[in-house]
């Protein structure tokens, strides 16, 4: 740990990462199981209760990249303070709303809380810890968002059965506040940092995150024509950014052609598909085949989210191992552990279990290691950089999640499957070809 950070301060912010872990998977997952309710409550159809419910993650990319213009005038204890003040208000106005137009704007200001929550935190972890503490500082962020997955889904059922959906907000409003007060414990008042970022470039890629991200809410959704003009929109901006070789061009290209870049990208971005693909597909699948009834469909998922859990404190701890171990190790273990769940889903359905805590073991050797090693980069030494990696990791979570709803819908979700094992294969082959280069 550096001379900045006191010990004294360690516990704390390894207390706010944990709070960050769980909110960012929380926050999100305890609603989107609500929807039925929240629809028969307003006599409202589903498919509009779920557009409402996704503009969390609209917000999110939108805002995510302004993040560090925020810490850049107030500092990251303001910062992360106020987004946990914002996550515990919005929570306790989504319980309160009366109808759809205010749950949509709860859900909004719950993502602008979120949006600043993780790059602040991870940043904050490169200003006061060194390699080793930031690793396993990382690694208990890794562990609490696991359990958040794996949790927050069947706590958020639970209140829904017993009490009703306006009580499932009650652990984002208790996060909230945990954000507020471990922020004020474990973060320095004067720290503060300048991401370097001129304010016209970080506004550019807000623009085309929160278009990109739209535009993939807008496809959930089936809002085919909504989807092609956020697309465009997305497209016209990359364009634009490229043909006038703007600020926002020669920032992106020169964070692409860093190698420790495109690496942690890759590894982070099939974790986040596989882990969409397979959080929406896998019990769609066992309850609409009739294998399984919710809870247990819940609990098979839970062979997963659990071990990426406990593979956050174990890469924590192993912080000496080089990022590209971790990437061929992760790739293999999705590989093997996607090309298992596909064959259960043609053959014995049980065995999707064990298939799950492989592909829990590479997706855990991927999830911390990729933004810990991000960290390293000229691109996560700012909070800028955090920010549009971590909308990389939203928008690859929803391509996942799109990807095996329509392989479902069309009685093929194991084809799914086995085009992201093949994927997640070449991908390693190409890694090994890497080594044998070197």
């Amino acid at each position: 740990m550096s001379g900045v950070a006191s010990r004294r301060a360690y516990r704390p912010l390894i207390a706010e990462l944990v709070f960050a872990g769980l909110a960012g998977t929380v926050v999100n997952s305890s609603v989107t199981v609500a929807v039925a309710a929240i629809a028969e409550d307003f006599d409202a159809s589903v498919s509009d209760v779920a557009v409402v419910v996704v503009l969390l993650n609209v917000s999110m990319a939108f805002l995510m990249p302004l993040t560090g213009l925020a810490v850049r005038a107030f500092g990251s204890r303001r910062v992360l303070m106020a987004a946990g003040a914002l996550v515990a208000a919005s929570s306790l106005l989504l319980s309160l709303s009366p109808g759809l137009p205010t749950l949509g704007l709860a859900r909004v200001l719950q993502g602008a809380g979120l949006a600043a929550v993780v790059p602040t935190s991870v940043q904050v972890t490169t200003q006061l810890l060194d390699d080793v503490d930031r690793g396993r500082a990382l690694g208990w962020w890794a562990a609490s968002n696991g359990l958040g997955l794996a949790f927050a889904p069947l706590i958020g059922g639970l209140l829904v059965d017993l009490a009703g959906w306006r009580w499932v907000t009650i652990p984002s409003i208790l996060l909230g506040v945990g954000l507020v007060v471990t922020a004020r414990l474990g973060i320095p008042r004067d720290l503060q940092h300048d991401p370097g970022v001129p304010t016209g470039t970080v506004l550019a890629l807000g623009l085309m995150t929160g278009t990109l991200m739209s535009a993939l809410a807008a496809l959930s959704a089936e809002g085919w024509a909504a989807a092609a003009v956020l697309a465009l929109v997305f497209v016209l901006a990359v364009t634009l950014a490229w043909v006038t070789r703007s600020r926002t061009a020669v920032l992106v290209v020169g964070w692409y052609r860093d190698r420790g870049v495109r690496r942690t990208s890759l590894g982070a971005g099939l974790q986040m598909v596989a882990n969409g693909m397979v959080q929406i597909t896998v019990p769609a699948w066992l309850i609409t085949t009739g294998i399984l009834t919710g809870g247990p469909a819940g609990a098979v998922l839970m062979a997963m989210t659990l071990t990426m859990a406990a593979m956050g404190l174990l890469t924590g701890r192993a912080s000496g191992v080089p990022f590209v171990r971790w990437l061929r190790r992760g790739l293999l273990g999705c590989a093997v552990g996607l090309a298992g769940v596909a064959a259960a889903t043609v053959g014995t359905w049980w065995i999707v279990v064990p298939f799950l805590v492989v592909l829990g073991l590479g997706a855990g050797s991927l999830l911390s290691p990729s933004l810990t090693g991000f960290s390293h980069t000229a691109a996560g030494a700012n909070a800028i950089g955090l920010s549009v990696f971590n909308v990389l990791r939203l928008s690859s979570f929803a391509v996942g999640a799109l990807i095996g709803a329509t392989a479902l819908d069309v009685g093929r979700p194991g084809l799914a499957f086995g085009i992201l094992s093949v994927v997640c294969a070449v991908s390693w082959l190409a890694t090994l070809a890497g080594r044998a280069r070197a």
